[in-house]
């Protein structure tokens, strides 16, 4: 569903055969010269190249499926270069408080129920695990479709094909489908979308564009009881160092990092004290 502040429209200017396929993929318009009025501030859809290379030397596997906030620069998910392989790489390994919060296992299939841009998915692949993103805006699967489709090309680093092809995606409301498929996993992980904060001069522009797009999560308690029942080791819910727990069964324990905290839900535990 689009909750986007702004009307979303396909980039057609790159690619325009891909760019006609992804809007009858995605049902949105391609974008019109009406689109360009400084009065009608629009989100666009479409490629991106980095200029990192011109002329003959540009493929299609150059070209990264992007936002384009009317605000920010573009938005897109890559796992070969940038933020995420810099995390893979200097983010701490098994020893950072995600990882241990979620590593119930020495190798635990995961369920990342929350997706978005898939940085915390990635991280997990990175450790050695099978993950299966969930992400419920089209166009966010989307991103993260081309963001693996990119990685898994010939020239990407083998280490890097090695994590991604750990990656699946699935495009779907995560509640719905932890209910009706009951898939088996040892790990859910969830990390909820919180109300946007009136200050949000310092939010990362992808941030901006998730909440742009989907707003605020505000089934969470639903999803929670729902991945509790398909979890066979834990639960773990991403939360706001300061912010409340989730409504409903309290969490067995919590890892703490600077600005974040990790709620651990043990299904073990949990049943041994009636409360699953």
């Amino acid at each position: 569903m689009q909750t986007s502040s702004f009307p979303i429209v396909i980039d057609g200017q790159l690619l325009p055969d891909k760019a006609h396929a992804l809007a009858q993929q995605l049902n949105i318009p391609l974008m019109s010269p009406s689109n360009t009025e400084k009065d009608k501030p629009v989100m666009k859809l479409g490629w991106w190249q980095d200029g990192k290379k011109s002329g003959d030397d540009i493929g299609e596997t150059d070209y990264k499926l992007a936002l384009f906030p009317p605000n920010t620069g573009p938005v897109y998910v890559d796992f070969v270069t940038g933020k995420k392989n810099h995390r893979r790489q200097f983010g701490g390994g098994k020893g950072q408080p995600l990882a241990r919060a979620v590593l119930a296992a020495e190798h635990p299939t995961i369920i990342d129920a929350t997706a978005g841009m898939g940085g915390d998915a990635f991280v997990f692949a990175s450790l050695g695990c099978q993950v299966t993103m969930i992400e419920r805006s089209p166009i966010i699967a989307a991103l993260l479709q081309d963001a693996l489709n990119r990685a898994q090309q010939n020239d990407t680093p083998e280490e890097i094909q090695e994590i991604v092809s750990r990656l699946s995606l699935i495009n779907d409301d995560a509640t719905q489908y932890l209910t009706n498929q009951t898939p088996i996993c040892d790990v859910v992980y969830l990390d909820p979308m919180y109300p946007e904060k009136k200050k949000s001069a310092a939010t990362k522009k992808d941030m901006q564009a998730l909440q742009h797009l989907v707003g605020p999560d505000m089934d969470s308690e639903t999803l929670l009881k729902a991945a509790l029942h398909v979890a066979q080791k834990r639960v773990v819910v991403k939360r706001p160092k300061n912010a409340p727990t989730l409504v409903g069964i309290q969490p067995n324990a919590s890892i703490q990092s600077p600005n974040t905290r990790y709620d651990i839900y043990a299904i073990k535990a949990l049943k041994a004290a009636g409360k699953l």
